[in-house]
């Protein structure tokens, strides 16, 4: 329990990519790893030494090299990814509604968007300063100032009534003010909401034209919690694939008591943008992890041998059997909270594993008495991805596709199970430390 409280006060910290990995960049800091910038020159790469690197400020790579580390011995890496599917701020912020005054989104990622009406939000994410020399910042107004209301029953037509479809350039505006505030307040701006950059400009401290850009998200303000009456759920946005992230990140952290006689590198990758298909430099797509190990590993001769001994954990969220939708999961294949993460299959590799790889986790999660559990959809059913396909594709390197499950994915409010966590947690760990003792015999 002490371990999904722990979670809980991370993801209410980490309300956009940028918080995520400056969350984690103070942990890793505290933990002495040493931040690499990629504008600067690197100094070796040392064994036992400890690092990270960020790009963009929104991907994040944190790996530590083990006492025998050998440049052909391999990387035990962990993937997952800091996004989530949210409504981003438009270019141009101001959308008046005649009476009232909105702001500009767009939809970031495929989420479930009905989730989104008559919920308490507020904005937060990364802003561009001029004052004097281009800087930036981190925001997030955290009290509600904005809502999406949903449309009274009454004034619905029964077809409206039967199927909530609502239409996501017109009807998925957040109200932030009145037209009577604005004009009494002296809006004459005809670019940007004139109340959200006044707020802005509040929190950062700056003055309205100061601000030049942004990466700016709207996110609900409602906290991530304990519940349930036995207190065995989180109720959280970001589930999917914050839980990863801070896994993968708190695995890692654990195994380096075990540092000193391991003689391959450990990785953990955060990546951005994996919601909207990763093709970014921040996303699993770009260069960041081919990057890091030409660095790490000079000679191409000795990088082949590196990729061929090294594995790679693919880490994001699972369906859990939906209670009131049983008919929708593939009656051998339910996984269930509680009972530790999925191993995730399809046979046309929208996952990425295999039996080999999959093989490899099951013995690794049997030593350290780790529950795990398998999924695939039903064969009538439509299958989303990861960014596991992609990394293998891009580097060879042997991957499974597993995930903690959960209820709820891509809505603004998400459910999983308390004891998961530490699940999840044990057995990156597990990972970290014993992979090598699992190899597959040819």
């Amino acid at each position: 329990m002490e371990l999904a409280k722990e979670f809980v006060e991370f993801i209410n910290k980490a309300c956009t990519p940028f918080h995520v990995v400056e969350v984690i960049s103070s942990l890793l800091i505290a933990a002495g790893y040493k931040l690499l910038k990629e504008g600067e020159a690197w100094p070796s790469i040392m064994a036992g030494g400890r690092y990270f690197v960020t790009r963009n400020d929104s991907s994040l790579v944190a790996f530590s090299v083990g006492g025998k580390f050998e440049p052909a011995n391999g990387i035990k890496i962990v993937g997952a990814h800091t996004d989530s599917p949210v409504l981003a701020l438009k270019p141009r912020t101001k959308a008046d509604k005649g009476e009232y005054q909105g702001i500009a989104v767009q939809c970031y990622g495929g989420g479930l968007w009905h989730t989104w009406f008559d919920r308490d939000l507020t904005v937060a994410g990364r802003v561009f300063l001029s004052s004097p020399k281009l800087e930036k910042r981190l925001v997030n107004l955290k009290r509600p100032i904005v809502r999406i209301p949903s449309l009274a029953i009454h004034l619905q037509t029964a077809q409206e009534r039967e199927a909530f479809a609502p239409n996501k350039e017109k009807h998925l505006v957040p109200i932030i003010a009145t037209e009577v505030s604005g004009a009494l307040n002296g809006d004459n701006n005809k670019r940007h909401s004139f109340h959200l950059m006044k707020l802005l400009a509040e929190e950062l401290g700056c003055l309205t034209e100061d601000i030049v850009d942004y990466d700016l998200s709207v996110i609900d303000t409602q906290p991530a919690t304990i519940g349930g009456a036995c207190d065995e759920f989180i109720f959280a946005p970001r589930l999917d694939n914050l839980i990863s992230c801070f896994c993968g990140i708190k695995a890692l952290l654990q195994a380096d008591r075990s540092l000193d006689t391991d003689n391959m590198i450990r990785m953990v990758c955060l990546f951005d943008n994996e919601e909207v298909g990763s093709e970014t430099t921040q996303g699993a797509g770009g260069t960041l992890v081919p990057d890091l190990i030409e660095h790490i590993i000079a000679s191409r001769a000795l990088r082949s041998t590196l990729v061929a001994n090294s594995f790679l954990l693919s880490v994001d969220g699972a369906h859990a059997l939906h209670p009131n939708y049983k008919d929708k999961h593939e009656e051998n294949h339910r996984p269930l909270l509680h009972r530790g993460p999925v191993i995730k299959y399809n046979a046309n590799m929208r996952y990425a594993t295999n039996g080999a790889t999959a093989s490899l986790i099951k013995s690794i999660a049997k030593t350290a008495s780790i529950p795990m559990q398998e999924f695939c959809v039903k064969n009538d059913s439509s299958c989303g991805s990861t960014i596991g396909p992609i990394l293998s594709s891009l580097s060879g390197i042997r991957t499974v596709d597993i995930g903690n499950p959960m209820l709820s994915m891509h809505s603004i409010r998400e459910m999983c199970g308390t004891t998961d966590i530490s699940h999840l947690v044990n057995f990156i760990e597990a990972f970290f430390i014993s992979y090598g003792s699992h190899a597959i015999e040819s």
